[in-house]
């Protein structure tokens, strides 16, 4: 028993000092975690601006953002502070006149505010770890490969141009290079 317990933290010992990888080879996995690390420290998203000064939206004109304006609301991202509706004389189109206004819950989607208007996340994009990394040039110093991030779609969506509709990834091209006290580490 006590053979096998200095068996497997010997097995593990190895393991873990292999992974290391502190030699100039890097693989797919070692690449990943670069890119999972710096997606960590440096998310990449796309932000467009919501406004929280007063709007005034028309019902058949601004259907469309009537109804993403009240599915945020639904969800407690906005409220609504002053709300006046009025039906226009001779007319089917009904105006509404809003002031949007951000609450907690919005923070984690929040990128910088001004007093009229805020810049929010509309797409984050996440590391696609069910694919292999693919190397595009691959030195004993150097490498430059393509990841590809997914895209995840935020509750302000609507409010973006997304910079590529007809897909729900993107690649990305990250260049590591070799340092002899650290081992791999990402420039760009």
């Amino acid at each position: 028993m006590k053979n096998l317990s200095l068996l497997i933290i010997g097995l593990l010992l190895i393991t873990a000092i292999t992974s290391c990888n502190n030699s100039g080879e890097i693989t797919s996995t070692h690449a990943e975690g670069l890119v999972e690390e710096y997606l960590v420290l440096n998310p990449h998203y796309e932000t467009a601006y919501f406004e929280t000064n007063k709007i005034r939206l028309t019902s058949k004109r601004d259907a469309d953002l009537i109804e993403t304006i009240r599915d945020l609301e639904d969800q407690g991202l906005i409220e609504i502070v002053d709300e006046n509706s009025r039906k226009k004389w001779f007319s089917k189109d009904s105006v509404f006149v809003i002031t949007p206004s951000l609450t907690k819950e919005a923070l984690p989607y929040v990128v910088k505010q001004a007093k009229n208007r805020t810049e929010v996340k509309t797409v984050e994009y996440e590391l696609d770890d069910s694919r292999e990394i693919l190397f595009t040039r691959k030195t004993d110093k150097s490498v430059s490969f393509n990841a590809i991030l997914l895209k995840k779609k935020t509750p302000f969506y609507s409010f973006g141009k997304d910079k590529n509709p007809n897909s729900e990834f993107i690649t990305k091209e990250f260049k590591a290079k070799y340092v002899e006290d650290k081992g791999w580490v990402l420039v760009r």
